[in-house]
């Protein structure tokens, strides 16, 4: 078993942390009053990302943005479980954003090499992971979408981590206050796939089925 203490018994990983938060104590005092308008004013997030939990996928620094810009809901495999699943922290999340935050885009970002949508490539032990063997089945429509269309080895994972975001905006179409939303022309939904080894965000088009580069979207 691997240890992350030193010689003398300090904890690395503790002192790492606290050495962090001493950095971001100087860079509070520098801009202590941007930090003190958004403890005082009432948050106004332009988007909420619904994101994986994965450590290397940062959405603050993947879109430059600033603490209060995003209302963040992550996650592994950036899940959004439909309306009706047993589970309440991303639906609340989302009724939050529209109902008292006035948010009117919703991002369901992905990435590729991600760990939870490869969990159902191999086995997932529900006696030793029962907790994770429950959740990765929400990726497992996806999986069966790609198996069905006998999509070649070497481009399954990327296909998989595709449908599986195409199946989260499905999903979030099953809550009430999103449907009616998008219906009614007042809430975009969106979904994002992080390239980690290009740094580019691709875009999916509902209309063509097309994936293609954010910043080509853009212009």
């Amino acid at each position: 078993m691997t240890t992350s203490k030193d010689t003398s018994g300090v904890d690395l990983d503790i002192k790492d942390a606290i050495e962090g938060h001493e950095r971001f104590r100087r860079a509070f005092e520098r801009e202590e009053a941007f930090y003190k308008t958004l403890a005082t004013e009432k948050q106004t997030p332009r988007l909420l990302w619904i994101g994986c939990c994965d450590s290397r996928v940062v959405p603050s620094q993947i879109m430059q943005a600033d603490p209060g810009e995003l209302f963040e809901v992550r996650n592994i495999a950036n899940c959004v479980p439909p309306a009706w699943a047993d589970d309440e922290a991303v639906g609340a999340a989302i009724e939050y954003a529209l109902a008292h935050l006035g948010i009117d885009d919703i991002v369901v970002c992905g990435h590729t090499g991600c760990g939870g949508i490869a969990a159902l490539a191999g086995p997932v032990s529900p006696g030793r992971d029962a907790h994770l063997a429950r959740w990765v089945e929400y990726t497992r429509p996806a999986h069966r979408l790609v198996a069905a269309a006998r999509v070649p080895d070497g481009e399954r994972s990327l296909a998989t981590i595709r449908a599986h975001i195409q199946f989260q905006l499905d999903n979030l179409m099953t809550y009430e206050s999103v449907a009616r939303g998008v219906a009614d022309g007042r809430i975009g939904i969106h979904g994002w796939l992080y390239d980690m080894e290009a740094g580019e965000i691709q875009a999916y088009d509902p209309k063509s089925g097309a994936w293609q580069g954010l910043l080509d979207r853009a212009e």
